[in-house]
């Protein structure tokens, strides 16, 4: 009986994972062939804004790229018809990487597009060999580890930023050197990694805050990495540039502008939005900058508070940085690729789950994640309740995971 219930996990956890991985791949494969070969859904996504900025730096130059009017003859010329301001899809992002899309973009706009995701896709196969890395050195098995690597490759919002052509990718690399480096204890590096994460600024600096009360060092490499970061800016756009970028930012803070669809954000402000439509947008706007200066407080107390910083507490603070951020999309959450590693390095080492079911923990998540998007009205709140999850699992494993093996027993007796 016992070689008949061994034989049977293993062969169901295979079906799961060649399932799982070829389900993936395809329906990822089918949307991202729709998407490049339809105009309108190509011209939608993000990317028009990053392919904006990198024909404005190419032909008038990096200054320039902040200057709606600029980017808003580009787009027509894209969309094929004319826009009002409202409906400009800004480029509200850090510069750091106008110089690379000033090499790969030209006038076709769709092979500037398969470009900028071919170079995202290498950064993330280089962020899931990181954390593989991350979980070999904590006794996963090679073939364990390239199995969690390609559920992090294949995570869900990290697709849904490629089919957007964002950035996403970058700030994950930023997110992973910091955890990577704090498990190491090369502190200096962390902070350097950390400053990466400025493309979100809201998020750097939640982040880095509470280092000021624990590993300080990890505090100056932030320092010594936004400063370095911020001259290069600076040297890109000139001081008139400078001065439109920070304009930008204040736009895309308030969360108003055309294509930031604030009601679809995994935050508390789309939260708010979603749970009560037409709530005034002054009223969520304070509410969110309200809770994000706590929550960062509460950060820095924990810190201070706490013996070690290891998988609960970034993992919380990833978390909460993304909810109470008050401008923040779904493929941002593919920084909670960093609290998933965390649980399954937490759930292998307090031998809850074998390393081998451990391993699954990415795609199984994966899946979930896209099924959530059969409905509009579950995709957001799923989210949400995956961050809850993460939480309660990396902070109370043992009831989390016993509540769990309870369900499946219960569920196995049933059947």
């Amino acid at each position: 009986m016992r070689s008949y219930r061994k034989a049977f996990r293993f062969n169901f956890r295979r079906v799961f994972v060649i399932a799982g991985l070829a389900t993936l791949l395809i329906v990822y494969a089918v949307l991202w062939l729709r998407m490049i070969t339809s105009p309108a859904e190509r011209t939608g996504s993000d990317f028009i804004g990053f392919f904006t900025a990198g024909r404005i730096a190419q032909t008038a130059g990096a200054a320039h790229i902040y200057e709606p009017d600029r980017q808003q003859v580009i787009e027509q010329e894209l969309v094929g018809f004319e826009l009002v301001p409202g409906q400009v899809l800004l480029f509200n992002h850090l510069p750091y990487f106008v110089p690379i899309l000033q090499l790969i973009i030209d006038e076709n706009y769709v092979l500037s597009f398969i470009r900028w995701d071919l170079i995202l896709l290498v950064v993330l196969i280089l962020d899931a060999r990181l954390l593989a890395y991350l979980l070999s050195r904590s006794g996963f098995v090679r073939r364990e580890a390239w199995l969690a690597a390609a559920g992090f490759v294949l995570f869900f919002p990290v697709f849904t930023s490629l089919m957007n052509g964002q950035d996403t990718i970058f700030l994950l690399l930023g997110g992973v050197l910091w955890m990577l480096c704090l498990y190491l204890e090369k502190d200096i590096l962390a902070g350097v990694g950390l400053s990466l994460v400025t493309i979100r600024p809201q998020l750097a600096l939640m982040l880095a805050l509470p280092f000021l009360f624990r590993r300080r060092q990890v505090w100056w490499g932030f320092v010594a990495g936004t400063l370095a970061l911020g001259a290069m800016c600076v040297l890109i756009l000139g001081v008139d540039g400078s001065r439109n970028l920070i304009r930008f930012l204040l736009i895309s803070a308030g969360g108003e502008w055309y294509g930031l669809h604030p009601a679809e954000m995994p935050t508390l402000s789309g939260l708010l939005r979603r749970v009560v439509p037409g709530i005034d947008a002054n009223v969520v706007r304070q509410v969110s900058w309200v809770v994000y200066l706590l929550t960062a407080a509460f950060l820095c107390f924990l810190w201070k508070r706490s013996k070690q910083i290891g998988e609960k507490e970034i993992g919380l603070a990833v978390v909460l940085s993304i909810f109470a951020s008050p401008y923040l999309h779904y493929h941002d959450l593919a920084l909670l690729l960093l609290p998933l590693t965390g649980l399954v390095l937490v759930a292998v080492r307090e031998k809850y789950i074998s390393r081998r079911s451990a391993a699954l923990l990415p795609l199984g998540i994966s899946l979930l994640l896209l099924f959530s998007f059969v409905s509009p009205y579950l995709v957001y709140n799923f989210a949400n309740l995956f961050m809850l999850f993460l939480v309660l699992a990396l902070w109370f494993p043992d009831r989390i995971f016993l509540l769990v093996k309870h369900g499946l027993k219960h569920r196995s007796e049933v059947s």
